[in-house]
């Protein structure tokens, strides 16, 4: 099964290199499968597993073999009273003896086997723990890089929606110079009457340049935290209008904090700050092990140990170790108090977080649901805008009006257009740092 889901990953990976146009799902699944940031911490995922096993091997079996050489270019001598050989020996008098062989050659099995260790239980609890960990760590990467994406996503279509926004203006001023030229050489307006007006056309010109030079600017910031290469062409396929379906009711000022990925990690600290405190208290548990040791030696002045003429002698052992603590010196009691402490500062962190927590929620609430107040005011004043210039076009052909009155109603719908657009963008950006507090990118 993991196979698997490693395949359609892959899979999924390389049919988005070629895709061209992506919404903004798509650009964060592409993220979370191409970001450096996400690779590492699943990374640690896999160390993590493998710490887990590491910690396990050390209760199981250990068995390991040896094999010794000895040459003895020279024998070691040893000096004894020669009493020991001659009775009638001076007592002082020592003579050189040499004990030993010229070749010596030994192999050694040992096997130890650890039976009890309060350590060594809560080793396997604390792996597990670390493991819990990383998939969290994974998981806060995610969450930013989906939250980078979204920005740098809303960004480019805020940009596309003004540059058409300024297209469509840029259109119609030139619909209404075209027609005023006209009315200039049927005499029916003077010719400075179209003089404001191609002012008008040179700032919306100028305008879109610039506009169209920060798009291609933000594309690439787009690219980059999407782990695309920069040189690969692409498009969006979710514009400001589709991306602000369902963003029309205001949202409750509450959050669970056990959603947030912070908190959750926090949680996961206090575990691992409690089994510190287990065991340091474990080091006041004895420890018990076992071994067995096998070993057989040979002996000899040549070389024939494998031959039909060599000996070997075997030495076999087991036996059990077991290590009790009985007194260091007031360092055991120390630790365990640090421990119980670092928990009580893990306890006052969460309590903070939490009420940080809560107090974010509110404010970003609070955010979104103006911004909704606010868009609702600049789609009126669009509606608005609109109507003065449909007005004013009217009353500039029948010589109501200056050229100056039309550029300016112009103007308004413009700047009323950009303020809509930007007070969407103040919506998307609220409900997005709600959905990252909760997860629910």
């Amino acid at each position: 099964m993991k196979k698997l889901i490693i395949v359609i990953a892959l899979l999924n990976a390389y049919s988005s290199i070629g895709q061209e146009s992506y919404s903004l799902k798509q650009a964060k699944d592409f993220a979370i499968l191409n970001s450096t940031q996400v690779k590492n911490s699943l990374l640690d995922v896999e160390i993590a597993q493998q710490k887990i096993k590491e910690t396990t091997a050390t209760g199981l079996p250990q068995v390991s073999g040896s094999v010794a050489f000895q040459n003895f270019l020279d024998v070691p001598t040893s000096l004894i009273p020669a009493s020991s050989f001659d009775p009638a020996a001076p007592v002082d008098l020592l003579i050189p003896v040499k004990f030993g062989t010229d070749f010596n050659l030994n192999g050694t099995l040992q096997v130890s086997q650890l039976i009890f260790s309060g350590n060594y239980l809560v080793a396997l609890q604390a792996s597990k723990t670390y493991k819990a960990i990383s998939l969290q760590m994974v998981e806060k990467s995610e969450i930013e890089i989906k939250a980078a994406v979204s920005e740098a996503y809303f960004t480019v279509v805020v940009l596309e929606a003004n540059l058409e926004s300024m297209d469509s203006s840029l259109s119609k001023i030139k619909q209404i110079h075209e027609d005023t030229q006209i009315l200039i050489t049927e005499k029916v307006l003077e010719p400075t009457s179209s003089l404001q007006l191609e002012l008008s056309i040179l700032e919306l010109e100028s305008g879109i340049k610039q506009i169209s030079d920060q798009i291609i600017v933000a594309i690439k910031l787009l690219k980059f935290q999407m782990g695309l290469e920069i040189k690969i062409e692409i498009s969006l396929s979710d514009d400001l209008t589709t991306l602000s379906v369902g963003l029309e009711g205001e949202i409750a000022s509450t959050i669970n904090v056990a959603e947030n990925i912070d908190y959750k990690m926090l949680q996961t600290q206090l575990r691992v700050n409690e089994l510190l405190v287990k065991n340091k208290k474990a080091d006041y548990l004895p420890t018990l092990a076992g071994f067995f040791s096998h070993q057989q030696v040979a002996m000899g002045n040549q070389f024939n140990f494998f031959g039909s003429d060599g000996s070997w002698y075997p030495t076999t052992i087991w036996g059990l170790n077991l290590s009790i603590p009985i007194f260091s010196g007031g360092q055991g009691p120390s630790r365990v108090k640090q421990a119980k402490v670092e928990t009580l500062k893990t306890l006052n962190s969460i309590k903070q977080l939490d009420e940080g927590l809560q107090l974010q929620t509110a404010q970003a609430t609070t955010v979104y649901n103006n911004s909704l107040e606010s868009q609702k005011t600049r789609e009126r004043a669009v509606e608005i805008a609109n109507e003065v210039l449909r007005t004013t076009e009217i009353k500039f052909k029948e010589k109501v009006v200056s050229g100056m009155e039309l550029t300016q109603a112009q103007s308004q719908v413009i700047q009323s257009q950009t303020n809509l657009i930007n007070a969407k963008y103040e919506v998307l950006k609220a409900k997005l740092a709600i959905d990252k507090l909760i997860d629910k990118l």
